[in-house]
């Protein structure tokens, strides 16, 4: 789907035809060949975001035309994944083409107003800024879903933490992987601006570069903390077994007496206070004070 708008008043209006923001969703290969052409790059400039594991990457051809291929977030089918997104500047027309291979939500971007003079820069710079937030955001998530499988480790015998903290490291794997690209691509970014005698927009990307490398840094951070609670999970479940079954056993151990008691006097022999009217009772009264000493005894060595 091919959306095209226009700078008018300050803010992105819906047009007919091509003119300052062209926004690609969900292109087929017809629609990518029409933006192609009509900007004059590559085909792989929008082709590249069909492949969900594609490299962030910088380039420039020779119509003046940049590449931005960066990485961001989203979550799809339960689990957070990253996925490329290509941000490029047409210098000839001073358009930019946004082109995405999943939904994402860009309503701020459309609410804004922009100054006339350097709309272009603006588009870029609020566009790669909402995609480096949203690493941080998702990462903030992160954080106090560790904090709730910290509690229930405590008590956890299951397999539903270790689960969710496997699929949280897979995600905070992919954010390593994408953020490393795109700080790498985000330099290359700020040497070109500089090269040009852009040192004002450079400043502007700088600050998109700073928020990456800090959710780079936390992603580091989140990966050690999840591979030591990954760890202390393994312990501890371990640990919640070891005293079940010990509990379990010292139980079975204590209810073995009143067992053999009873077993002994089913036997077909003569045994002590058969005779007695009252031997049940006092056959009974025994275990228990036999049961009893046990247990006390047990539960001052913590058997219990």
């Amino acid at each position: 789907m091919i959306k095209k708008y226009e700078l008018a008043n300050k803010q992105l209006a819906e047009s007919k035809d091509y003119a300052d923001f062209t926004y690609i969703i969900n292109p087929t290969r017809t629609e990518i060949g029409e933006v192609a052409t009509r900007y004059q790059f590559p085909f792989d400039y929008i082709a590249g975001i069909l492949d969900d594991d594609e490299n962030a990457r910088f380039e420039t051809d020779d119509n003046g035309n940049i590449l931005l291929l960066l990485q961001y977030p989203l979550a799809e089918n339960g689990s957070i994944e990253v996925f490329p997104f290509s941000l490029i500047v047409n210098a000839k027309e001073n358009a930019v083409i946004l082109s995405l291979n999943h939904e994402c939500n860009l309503d701020n971007l459309f609410a804004r107003t922009f100054e006339t003079a350097r709309y272009q820069h603006e588009i870029i710079y609020q566009v790669m800024n909402v995609m480096a937030r949203s690493f941080n955001q998702y990462l903030s998530q992160y954080k106090k879903r560790m904090r709730s499988i910290e509690e229930d480790l405590k008590y956890s015998q299951e397999n539903a933490q270790i689960m969710e903290i496997i699929r949280s490291q897979k995600s905070l794997i992919y954010f390593e992987a994408a953020l490393d690209d795109n700080i790498a691509v985000y330099q290359k970014f700020m040497t070109y601006l500089r090269d040009q005698d852009e040192n004002g927009f450079s400043d502007k990307i700088f600050d998109v570069y700073i928020e990456s490398t800090q959710a780079l840094t936390t992603t580091e951070i989140q990966l050690k903390l999840l591979e030591n609670l990954s760890d202390l999970f393994s312990n501890i479940v371990s640990n919640n077994l070891n005293i079940i079954m010990k509990i379990m056993t010292s139980a079975t151990f204590v209810m073995t007496i009143p067992a053999i008691i009873a077993g002994l006097y089913g036997m077909n022999v003569k045994l002590p206070f058969q005779s007695w009217p009252h031997a049940f009772w006092f056959i009974l009264a025994i275990t228990l004070l036999i049961s009893t000493v046990v247990f006390r005894v047990m539960l001052r060595k913590r058997m219990f």
